[in-house]
């Protein structure tokens, strides 16, 4: 089963390399395949179509006067694709209709600060000696050692 779709966003910007001034099949990166990021230059037209492949998915796309459009398509791989989950769900009787309505606590009290974080420091312009810093320390407790 192919997954198709269209879109007037394109994704070629993302495939564009850092050239100014050079021709079409310089200006992308090449070689692109369901497996390889890129443009696929055997199937564009310059400036009218341009395919593509990012992700392992095909975008085209269309240029033509005034409309422009992307189409794009993805085809999986079956069970030997990675996006296949193979793994068992189990679904637990016991929990089947177990509705209720959410808890709230609303007893969540914030203590926020009221005064700036550098206030403590703004008030260090008023000391102006050593006892002075040992006994404010900035409303902390930090032993100061006087070394003379």
């Amino acid at each position: 089963m192919i997954a198709t779709g269209t879109t007037n966003n394109s994704r070629l910007s993302e495939l564009k390399k850092y050239a100014v001034g050079v021709p079409f099949t310089q200006q992308y990166f090449n070689n692109g395949s369901i497996s390889i990021d890129g443009v696929d230059f055997n199937n564009s037209t310059s400036g009218i179509c341009t395919t593509y492949y990012i992700g392992g998915i095909k975008y085209i796309d269309v240029s033509t006067g005034i409309t422009t459009g992307t189409t794009f398509s993805y085809t999986p791989l079956g069970t030997n694709s990675p996006d296949f989950i193979n793994y068992h769900y189990y679904k637990d009787p016991n929990k089947e209709n177990i509705v209720s309505y959410p808890e709230i606590n609303n007893d969540v009290f914030i203590c926020r600060q009221q005064l700036s974080a550098f206030d403590s420091n703004y008030r260090l312009e008023y000391i102006t000696n050593l006892i002075d810093l040992t006994t404010y320390a900035g409303g902390m407790f930090y032993n100061i050692v006087n070394n003379t």
